[in-house]
């Protein structure tokens, strides 16, 4: 399996939103999507609004749009838990900012049914760091922007998400031009030492209107 080509794996990609950024300060998940990605094809297997069972930081809400009145009446995370699972199960786990996205989600699905989180994972940030060098940012606005993939719903775990499968293609696309096919080659890209960056002469977006 470790020789698996990047082409014959199915990645699910997975955005949370969340009521703030303290995982064992008791910030809870108050939207996720899982979108599949596999030979090309990019599928939405769950979006879920989700009440949190607390309360939604001022900032979050006024950055991602979500409010209290939009998740009272959505399902707890214990009712929507068994889906997840399934549409995470079996792939490898992708999201920009890895880190982020698997320990909130892991801790919610472990909370909920006794189960984390398994298998293999991928940051797309890390990705684009390897194959884009010359990018003086690699967050998901300026990668957007460099692959020209439109992100309807920023801050949103749908929107984020299609988004970043989108950019996952194109990252993949760049790393087979550097001889990158299989996950064992994958794994060494991404621990090859930092080079220093390279300059880049092509237009860059105004910084003003880049989001952190």
């Amino acid at each position: 399996m470790e020789l698996s080509d990047l082409r014959s794996l199915t990645y699910a990609v997975v955005d949370v939103e969340t009521t703030g950024t303290s995982l064992y300060g008791g910030d809870r998940i108050m939207e996720v999507a899982v979108v599949h990605v596999r030979d090309g094809d990019v599928t939405t297997a769950a979006e879920f609004l989700v009440n949190p069972q607390r309360a939604i930081s001022p900032w979050v809400a006024r950055l991602t749009g979500i409010r209290w009145e939009m998740v009272h009446e959505a399902p707890t995370f214990g009712d929507i838990a068994e889906r997840l699972q399934e549409a995470v199960d079996g792939h490898v786990f992708v999201a920009h900012n890895v880190r982020f996205d698997w320990r909130f989600l892991s801790m919610e699905l472990q909370r909920a049914t006794g189960r984390g989180l398994r298998g293999r994972r991928l940051c797309t940030v890390k990705l684009a760091r390897k194959v884009l060098p010359y990018l003086r940012r690699r967050n998901l606005d300026w990668l957007a922007w460099h692959y020209e993939v439109p992100i309807i719903g920023r801050h949103r775990a749908g929107g984020d998400a299609r988004a970043t499968a989108r950019i996952l293609q194109h990252l993949f696309a760049d790393a087979r031009r550097l001889d990158v096919d299989t996950w064992a080659q994958l794994e060494v890209l991404l621990k090859t030492p930092k080079l220093p960056p390279v300059r880049s002469y092509l237009p860059q977006p105004v910084r003003d209107e880049a989001v952190a």
